[in-house]
C-alpha cells in the first residue's frame, strides 16, 4: 500500500466533478480543492515515511507541479478522541505539504480525528484503527524471503487471527522491479518475457499487473482445508513477475475500504471539506524474492 503513496497524490491532482451544462461535456470541470492523503499504521509512529500529505488539486490538463500544489504552513493536528490528547504535526523540511510527528504512536482500536486549517479553509476526518491482526506463517517478516512462486502459498500459508470475523482484510502484491527488469512468470509468448513499457507494466499508475490486490471479510477466508481457520494460501496467484515483490496483509478501516471500492474514491475516503483519504490499518509486510525454477 505504501508503494502507491506518491501515485495517489498525482491522482488527486485533479478534481473531476459533474459537468456544467454551459461547458463542453467532453472536458472535466476543474474545482480547486484541498487534497488530503494518508494512513495511520497501528503500532507505528506517525513518521515522515507515513506523513499526512496536504495539497491543492490542479487542472487535469496542466503539468503537475508538486511544489506548487503543496500546501505549506498549514495547522495540522491529530486528536485521540478517547483521551482528548492533541498532537501537532510538523511539516517536513525537505518535502513541502508532508506533515508528521514521530512522537505520535498510533494505537490499535483507538479513534483519531484529523483537523487541517490552511488559514481560509478547514478540513477534517476521523478514523478508527482496527484491532491488531495476528498472523502465523513460515514466511519471515524481518528478512527477504527467497522463494519459488510455484505452490508458495500452499507451502507457506498465512493464518490470520482477529477479534472481529467481519473485519475487512486487505491483501496486496506489488512488484518492486522496473518494467525493464520485470520478467513475466507466465509470458504471453516466448518472445514477450518483459513489459514493453510502463503502460503495459502498470497502466502508468501502479495498477495491474504490477499491483494486484483484493479485500474480503475475515470470515470469508475460513477454509475447510485448514481446519476452518482464516488463511491465505493462494497469494502466489497474485505474483506476476520474478524478482522483488512486497506482499502486505492488513486489517483496514472503513474509510480505506470505501476508497478502494466506491465509484468516486476521492469523495469516499472520509475527508470533510476536501477530497482524498484519511484511513488506518494494522498489518504486516512480507518481502519476497521470486526466483526462477
Amino acid at each position: 500500500m505504501k508503494n502507491i503513496y506518491k501515485l495517489i497524490i498525482i491522482v488527486f491532482s485533479i478534481s473531476i466533478v459533474f459537468m456544467g451544462c454551459d461547458k463542453n461535456p467532453a472536458d472535466p470541470e476543474y474545482d480547486k480543492e484541498i487534497v488530503v492523503y494518508g494512513y495511520l499504521y497501528g503500532n507505528e509512529p506517525l513518521s515522515e515515511e507515513h506523513a499526512i500529505t496536504v495539497f491543492y488539486s490542479q487542472p487535469v490538463y496542466d503539468y503537475y507541479d508538486k511544489s506548487e500544489a503543496a500546501i505549506r504552513n498549514a495547522d495540522v493536528t491529530i486528536t485521540e478522541t478517547g483521551s482528548g490528547k492533541t498532537t501537532v504535526l510538523v511539516e517536513s523540511a525537505t518535502q513541502p505539504g508532508y506533515y508528521y510527528n514521530d512522537d505520535l504512536m498510533i494505537e490499535p482500536e483507538k479513534t483519531y480525528a484529523l483537523n487541517i486549517n490552511t488559514g481560509d479553509q478547514q478540513v477534517s476526518s476521523v478514523t478508527t484503527v482496527p484491532a491488531l491482526l495476528k498472523m502465523e506463517t513460515d514466511l519471515s517478516t524481518t528478512e527477504v524471503n527467497t522463494e519459488y512462486q510455484t505452490e508458495l502459498g500452499l507451502r507457506k500459508p498465512v493464518y490470520l487471527e482477529h477479534k472481529d470475523p467481519e473485519q475487512i482484510i486487505f491483501i496486496e502484491m506489488f512488484c518492486n522491479e522496473t518494467y525493464e527488469n520485470a520478467e513475466y512468470i507466465y509470458p504471453f509468448s516466448d518472445s514477450h518475457n518483459f513489459p514493453d513499457d510502463q503502460e503495459e507494466y502498470d497502466g502508468g499508475k501502479n495498477s495491474e499487473p504490477r499491483r494486484i490486490w483484493a479485500s474480503m471479510k475475515l470470515k470469508d477466508l475460513e477454509s475447510s482445508d485448514y481446519d476452518n481457520k482464516p488463511v491465505i494460501s493462494w497469494y502466489n496467484a497474485m505474483i506476476v513477475f520474478f524478482g522483488s515483490n512486497t506482499m502486505q496483509i492488513a486489517a483496514i478501516d472503513e474509510n480505506l475500504q470505501h476508497y478502494n471500492y466506491r465509484e468516486h474514491p476521492e469523495l469516499e475516503g472520509g475527508i470533510v471539506g476536501g477530497i482524498g483519504l484519511f484511513g488506518s490499518l494494522c498489518g504486516t509486510n512480507f518481502e519476497l524474492q521470486i526466483e526462477k525454477p
